[in-house]
């Protein structure tokens, strides 16, 4: 979609371009493979990197590092007779020749990525009317290609309709370089190559005979092919961890230069606006960026149907959803995705004494991780007894790996002689008074963290 077209002498400047990511490889012909010849090039034997014939006619590269005696040194006057824009070396091609064919060439060159659908570009290069041509003329276009794209296998205008196309006055200009502008709209996929030439017959040409002869040839050379694309465009996240720093760039990944209206703050949601430098009419880009809280949590251990549970338990629901769970146990990666871990399902990696870690990723890329150390012994067992006699075994009543229950205890007589409602490991055989009950059997009632109501008889023994 050709949205505009411009026109300008080298004179001219154009301070738009000067940073702005070029997409062209080897822009401007310095790269060759060291294969630069005085003459013309056979087919598929161009010298400059990433640039070749777009069709069966072949392109001319000209370079200052050979022989003035050489037609294809550009100061040569029987050919070129024009200095490069910049460095040592530009490209040729017939924009125009006419004789018992409609004969035409195309200088094809490559990009460094595919043009993005939707996306506003600019194209640039310059051209300058060669020494020897005794025609000049319009119709220089260009029309975008995949790269996998074939060669044209034809020596007159090739079948395409341009993307851009100069349908001025005819260039007339040999000593000095113009430059072609245009603006342009990707609208295909899969385009990350591109063709220069004249993409219409002669007859609906606008050519100007400057001297008389056969045939009839506008030679125009080329140098410095710039394609940008002409939009604000950053790589930024807008979800952030709580805390974490990123950079806002002070450069546009498609090379525009700028400030923001603010610096970073990693602990508050805020709204970052870029203003490009230098920009006619002022251009903007904004961004919102929130600030990611929720990976804070616990692990809380349980005990149901008698086997032991390990869950992530949230103290702040997380904004962002979380997209991975890993485990270890022992510092043994396991396979288990989930918030709950039941240890019986990994029986052969625990020990006496484990350490079990997980850590959670959100969808922000935030991590946060927790560790649980905890013995293997009694885990989700009732002892029989509680003996306490300081012994070391069976000291008191331990429901630690049940994570905290509701217990209540009652003697022969259904009378109510111990209860806590979040009981561990508190109960040796007393009263709240510290008064040692007797000896006997004594019923329990549990309720654990998940309802699960357990009831049995426990002897205490002094």
């Amino acid at each position: 979609m050709l949205k505009k077209i411009f026109f300008f002498l080298c004179l001219i400047s154009f301070n738009q371009a000067f940073s702005q990511k070029n997409l062209v490889l080897n822009p401007s012909f310095e790269e060759d493979n060291g294969k630069l010849r005085c003459y013309f090039y056979p087919k598929g034997n161009f010298p400059m990197y990433n640039w070749t014939s777009g069709s069966e006619g072949s392109i001319d590269a000209f370079s200052t590092t050979l022989s003035t005696k050489c037609i294809m040194n550009p100061l040569n006057d029987s050919f070129a007779g024009q200095k490069p824009r910049t460095g040592n070396n530009f490209v040729g091609f017939s924009n125009v020749f006419t004789e018992s064919v409609d004969y035409r060439e195309y200088v094809r060159g490559k990009l460094s990525e595919l043009l993005v659908v939707g996306s506003p570009y600019v194209i640039q290069f310059y051209v300058c009317l060669s020494d020897f041509s005794n025609t000049a003329s319009n119709n220089i276009g260009l029309v975008f290609i995949n790269d996998k794209d074939k060669t044209f296998a034809n020596v007159d205008p090739i079948p395409l309709k341009p993307d851009v196309n100069y349908s001025g006055k005819p260039i007339t200009e040999k000593d000095k370089w113009t430059l072609m502008s245009f603006e342009f709209v990707a609208t295909k996929p899969n385009l990350d190559a591109f063709l220069i030439g004249n993409f219409f017959s002669t007859k609906d040409t606008n050519y100007q005979i400057l001297t008389e002869g056969k045939p009839v040839e506008t030679y125009l050379l080329l140098d410095d092919v710039t394609i940008y694309r002409d939009e604000l465009v950053f790589d930024l996240p807008t979800q952030v961890c709580k805390g974490e720093i990123i950079e806002l760039p002070s450069i546009s990944k498609t090379g525009f230069a700028g400030s923001w209206n603010a610096e970073f703050d990693a602990l508050n949601s805020k709204s970052y606006v870029f203003t490009q430098d230098k920009s006619n009419p002022k251009r903007q880009f904004k961004i919102d960026i929130g600030i990611t809280e929720g990976l804070d949590f616990d692990l809380i251990t349980y005990c149901q149907n008698y086997e032991f549970y390990i869950e992530t338990k949230f103290k702040v629901t997380s904004i962002s959803p979380i997209v991975s769970y890993d485990w270890t146990i022992n510092n043994t990666k396991i396979e288990n995705k989930s918030t709950i871990l039941k240890l019986a399902d990994f029986q052969n990696l625990i020990k006496i004494e484990n350490n079990i870690n997980v850590t959670l990723t959100n969808e922000a890329g935030c991590k946060m991780s927790r560790n649980i150390i905890f013995s293997n012994r009694n885990l989700c067992k009732i002892q029989k007894e509680v003996s306490p006699n300081a012994d070391g075994s069976n000291d008191f009543l331990d429901l630690s790996s049940f994570g905290g229950v509701d217990l209540k205890i009652y003697n022969r007589f259904g009378n109510v002689v111990y209860e806590n409602k979040n009981y561990t490991t508190e109960w040796s055989g007393k009263l709240d008074d510290n008064t040692l009950l007797p000896v006997g059997n004594y019923m329990y009632q549990i309720q654990n963290k998940i309802g699960e109501e357990l009831s049995g008889w426990i002897q205490l023994a002094h």
